[in-house]
Order: C-alpha cells, then sequence, then structure tokens
C-alpha cells in the first residue's frame, strides 16, 4: 500500500466531492480490495494451467562401489556409474471435470472479488458523505452555541452593572451565570465532538494527523518551595477543513422502488450468487477424485549402458504414450468431501437470504430516518422563527419591566435548542439519505424519483 500523502498547505479546504474522491484513491480498505483483485487474477492464471501441457524434466546419477557392480568378479566389465535423464510434455485429456471446475471456480472469485470491491466503494462513500457532514452539523452548532454564550455573558454583565447600582439582587446575576457556565460546557463539548468528527474523517481519507506541539511553561525554581510541573498543552490544529453546508432539498422517494433497486443492484447480493456458484463447481471438482484421469505424454529419455563391453556408453531415443489412472477406493475421502462441500453449499443459500433479508432492513430503516428528519426539519425551521421571535419580545418585555429574567432566559435557551434541533434534523436527514443511497448501490447518484405520467384526464397543456 502506498504511504498516505500529506496534503499541501495551499489547498487545506475539502469539498465533499474532493473528499469522495481522496477516500476512493488512498482509502487502506479500497486499497486492500484492490490487491484482492489481483490476488483473484492470479488465481485464473493458475487454474488456466490445467488446460495446457506441462514440461518436466528428470534426472539422476549414482556411483557404486566396484565390488557390489561386479557382484565380487561375476559380472566382470560393469561401470561403476549409473545415470539417466528424462525429458517429459504432459498434456491431461481427462480429469473428470476437475480442470474445468477449477478454472470456473477461479472466474467467479475474480467476479465475486470485484463485487466485493463495488461494495467498499459503496461503504466509503457512504462513511466519507457522513463524517463530512458530521463536520458541518458540529461546526453550525458550535457557531450556535457560541452566538449563546455572547448572548449569556452580556446579559451576566448586565445584572452585574444593574447590582452594583443596587437595581437588582444577586439571584439575577447567579442564574445567568450559572445558564453561561451550563451554555460554556455545551460549547465545549461541541468543540470535542468536532475534533472526533475531524479524526474519523482524516482516518478515512488517510490524511495523517497533524505534528503536535508539547509546550511547557517552568516556573523559577525557589529553595524551599514546592517544585511543581505543569502538564504539557498540546496545541493541536486539523490538518484540513471542509467546505459546505448542511442543505435540505426534498425528495420524492418510493419505499418499494428502493427495496426493488436495493436487491437488484447491491453487490452483496451478486457477492452471495457467486458463492453458491463456487460451491457448485467445488461439487464438481471433488467428484472428479473418484473418476479415472487420462494424461498423453511424449518424451525423451538417456540412459547409459553400465556394461563397458557394449558398443555405447549410452542409449537415447523419444517416447510417446497415454496413462490412464483410477483410484478405485480412498478410503471415503472424496464421499467426505462431498458431503462438507454440500454443508457449505446450503451454508451459502442461507447466508444469501439473511443477505436479502439484512439489506431490506438496511433500506427500511433508512427511508424511515429520511422521511422523520424531514418532517422534523419542516417543523423546526418554523420553530426557530417562533423561538427569535419569542426572544425578541422577552429582551423587549425585560426592558419595560412586563417579564422576569427568569424567561428571557428560557427563551434563549428554547432558541438554542430550536437551533440545534433543527440543524441535527438536516444530519439526520443526509446521513439517512447516504445510507440510503448505498443501501440501494446508487454510488454518485442522487436518489429521485423519476417523474410519473400524467393521469389520462389531466388537460394537456395550453398551446403557445
Amino acid at each position: 500500500m502506498p504511504p498516505a500523502t500529506p496534503l499541501s498547505v495551499s489547498s487545506p479546504r475539502l469539498t465533499l466531492d474532493q473528499c469522495i474522491n481522496r477516500a476512493l484513491d488512498q482509502n487502506p480498505d479500497v486499497l486492500v480490495s484492490k490487491k484482492k483483485l489481483e490476488e483473484a487474477a492470479g488465481g485464473i492464471v493458475e487454474a488456466r494451467a490445467g488446460y495446457l501441457p506441462s514440461l518436466t524434466t528428470s534426472g539422476s546419477y549414482t556411483w557404486v562401489e566396484k565390488g557390489y557392480m561386479t557382484m565380487d568378479g561375476a559380472i566382470p566389465g560393469r561401470r561403476p556409474e549409473l545415470w539417466n535423464v528424462a525429458v517429459r510434455v504432459t498434456e491431461t485429456l481427462y480429469s473428470g471435470g476437475a480442470v474445468g471446475g477449477r478454472m470456473q471456480i477461479a472466474r467467479l472469485n475474480r467476479q465475486a472479488r470485484l463485487l466485493e470491491y463495488e461494495a467498499m466503494l459503496d461503504r466509503v462513500i457512504m462513511e466519507t458523505r457522513v463524517s463530512f457532514y458530521e463536520i458541518l452539523q458540529n461546526k453550525a452548532q458550535i457557531a450556535v452555541h457560541e452566538q449563546a454564550v455572547v448572548f449569556l455573558e452580556g446579559e451576566l454583565q448586565n445584572q452585574r452593572n444593574r447590582q452594583r447600582v443596587g437595581n437588582a439582587d444577586r439571584l439575577h446575576a447567579l442564574r445567568a451565570e450559572v445558564s453561561l457556565s451550563l451554555e460554556r460546557a455545551a460549547l465545549l463539548e461541541a468543540r470535542n465532538r468536532l475534533s472526533n468528527s475531524h479524526a474519523k474523517l482524516a482516518e478515512l481519507l488517510a490524511i495523517k494527523a497533524p505534528s503536535t506541539r508539547a509546550r511547557r511553561d517552568y516556573k523559577q525554581i525557589v529553595p524551599g518551595e514546592a517544585l511543581v510541573v505543569p502538564r504539557p498543552t498540546v496545541d493541536e490544529a486539523p490538518a484540513f477543513e471542509v467546505e459546505g453546508e448542511l442543505t435540505y432539498a426534498k425528495r420524492t422517494l418510493d419505499l418499494s422502488t428502493c427495496l426493488a433497486q436495493a436487491l437488484a443492484q447491491r453487490p452483496e447480493v451478486k457477492v452471495r450468487e457467486k458463492e453458491i456458484a463456487v460451491q457448485k463447481q467445488q461439487l464438481i471438482v471433488d467428484r472428479s477424485a473418484s473418476r479415472p484421469k487420462v494424461d498423453l505424454f511424449v518424451g525423451y529419455d538417456a540412459v547409459n549402458e553400465p556394461n563397458s563391453a557394449a558398443s555405447r556408453t549410452y542409449y537415447d531415443g523419444y517416447l510417446a504414450g497415454v496413462s490412464v489412472s483410477w483410484q478405485l477406493f480412498d478410503g471415503f475421502l472424496t464421499r467426505g468431501k462431498v458431503a462438507a462441500t454440500r454443508a457449505r453449499l446450503s451454508q451459502a443459500e442461507l447466508a444469501q437470504e439473511a443477505t436479502e433479508q439484512a439489506i431490506q432492513t438496511e433500506v427500511i430503516q433508512a427511508f424511515h430516518d429520511l422521511k422523520q428528519a424531514e418532517e422534523t426539519i419542516q417543523t423546526q425551521q418554523q420553530n426557530v422563527k417562533l423561538a427569535e421571535e419569542s426572544l425578541q419580545l422577552a429582551q423587549s418585555n425585560v426592558t419595560l419591566g412586563l417579564t422576569t429574567q427568569l424567561e428571557l432566559l428560557q427563551a434563549r435557551v428554547d432558541l438554542t435548542r430550536a437551533q440545534t434541533t433543527e440543524l441535527s434534523a438536516r444530519f439526520t436527514y443526509n446521513s439517512a439519505l447516504a445510507r440510503l443511497q448505498r443501501a440501494i448501490s446508487s454510488h454518485f447518484t442522487i436518489l429521485e424519483e423519476p417523474p410519473r405520467p400524467a393521469a389520462k384526464d389531466t388537460p394537456p397543456p395550453p398551446a403557445k
């Protein structure tokens, strides 16, 4: 796997398309899946070797003690050396279906790895989109909490000023301080979520974490005073920033159409089909062990002549023939292999049913989350406007002395909650859409239902 290349300083901001393209190019899971494709291609080359002739050579050399070679003089004149050289070209004529079965298995495995690669792309695209949307959500929520902190800081300062001149008691300042402390805690939590979402997206994009610099501020050592070593503070900054907005565009989708597309297009379903086909071919390979094997061979041999009285020191020549082998009994080895393969075939069929059921559940959940988020966005958009109007009225009433400070603080809390809820709904909508796109394996295609034909009783448009 090539090392992940850091982003250049001149391009620290990434759009959604740039993030997806980088993930498809640098994500470790994608790169591993590509290597599995190369492995499957090597399996095809290996299986194809069964159709091609094989060329083998063999030879041997033996030195024999003279007394042993001549049998203590009973056979005089024998050379103490024995050697032979053989070359064979062998072609399989019949293997009981083993060669063809292995070739089909290799091709099916190659197709399955390709489908798994497509499924990996779907997953990486979905995770990249969700992580991207999560960063946008956290950044927007940080802005909401920062606005609330600024408002509450102003309110706290106002109450303290009024307390100094005797126009307010300490309770109002305490309420403002408590509200400000809670809002600051929410702001810190939102910033922490943003850092975590940056780390998650950086992992998907194979972007190395930025180098951290530890900074220590040491006090001067005073004799007799306890030395306190401060904890190092780490300056951390994200290696990149994202550019975009949590948009909302209503889409018209049909659940039955999504389910049909998922079962027809999802690579995982096709992978299960390939696995079933592989086990059926494996049955052919297993049964071939109980069938005869026929090979055609041609060759060339050279053998030395141990008798020194012969006219030649060696003899050589060409040969050709057919060899047949048939294992009549193997201790039920083949029967056991066939039984195991049949069990794996049943497992593959059950796995296919489970995969289809899981995909249907995934589509249904994403579809329902999409619809729920859509309704939440529509209600919260109006709710945000009402909360903003309520806060303005509360401010005016507090100034006129018509309402209490508690109602003003509650109005600010309501506005913050409405804004964060609306942002969460936008994130849920976009992430559910990304999960639904992955569930039906649509890749970069934005889901949209095709326009429906007009009803028969609909009058035609007027001519221009």
